[in-house]
């Protein structure tokens, strides 16, 4: 089983959605040895990732070669390493989400002209594959912010990875504490709060609206715990709620992401619910 983080490694490569999801299966298998020592138990990991990085500089290599390393790998040691110092879930989980957020920022401005060249040439082959859908007026008009926002896209595409991997994690330890009774400090949406200068900037306004959509993960996963507890209340059929709440999480999501801050913003005690790893 020690080789299966060089595995999840070349499969982080190709697919860092996959590989997170991977990863965090992985550690709650080998919870005794995750927890011992982070690092030594997960440095396989990193083999094959580091190896692409120095041997071949093209752009499409280094910024695989980094998604697998740090979206994934880091982001991991992260979490085992929080987990392992306070057994806390839901900071353990907010502090790898944050991570991901800051390389989501960081990725988009080291590759932003590859970024935007491979969205180009995706529109370009879109053209010629599906001429139809790219003849449609709203897709056509809504594509500039579609690309202004794909950092933000990133980071909420790998956040939900995060999610899936966390979610499976408590499962293989039969942990009874679901996302559902998430809760996160207060002071986070301090972070919120400190990135409005760059609102005020031209040049780092497009920035600031990336950093806000990925800021707005966590608000979004509170705001949804406490719209599923309220609801919970009113709806004794699970099946019932969870219809509801995908209603809601598809039509209102600015609205969940507003109680999320709301909530956080009110609660008296700066404390992290979660339950412990064992």
């Amino acid at each position: 089983m020690f080789l299966y983080p060089l595995i999840i490694g070349i499969i982080s490569i190709m697919s860092p959605f996959l590989g997170l999801i991977l990863m965090m299966i992985y550690i709650a298998r080998t919870i005794g040895d995750s927890m011992a020592s982070p690092w030594k138990h997960l440095v396989l990991f990193f083999v094959v990732p580091i190896v692409l990085l120095f041997l071949d500089a093209t752009p499409g290599t280094q910024i695989m070669s980094l998604d697998a390393m740090v979206s994934v790998g880091l982001t991991s040691l992260i979490f085992v390493s929080l987990l392992r110092r306070n057994q806390v879930f839901s900071e353990a989980f907010m502090v790898s989400c944050l991570m991901i957020v800051a390389y989501g920022l960081l990725r988009f401005q080291l590759f932003k002209t590859y970024q935007a060249d491979t969205f180009e040439q995706g529109i370009v082959l879109l053209k010629q594959q599906l001429p139809a859908l790219m003849d449609n007026a709203m897709l056509s008009e809504t594509l500039p912010m579609w690309k202004m926002v794909m950092p933000a896209m990133w980071i909420v595409t790998q956040g939900f990875a995060l999610l899936i991997g966390f979610v499976l994690f408590q499962n293989a330890l039969k942990v009874p504490n679901t996302i559902a009774n998430m809760r996160f400090p207060s002071i986070y949406n301090f972070l919120i709060v400190a990135i409005m200068p760059l609102y005020l900037i031209e040049e780092t306004k497009l920035l600031f609206f990336n950093a806000l959509i990925g800021l707005c993960v966590i608000p979004f996963l509170h705001g949804f715990s406490v719209m599923w507890q309220r609801l919970a209340g009113i709806f004794a059929n699970r099946i019932i709620l969870s219809i509801f709440m995908i209603i809601i999480v598809l039509y209102a999501t600015i609205l969940i992401v507003l109680i999320g801050f709301g909530d956080m913003w009110m609660q008296k005690e700066k404390s992290l619910p979660g339950g412990t790893a064992a």
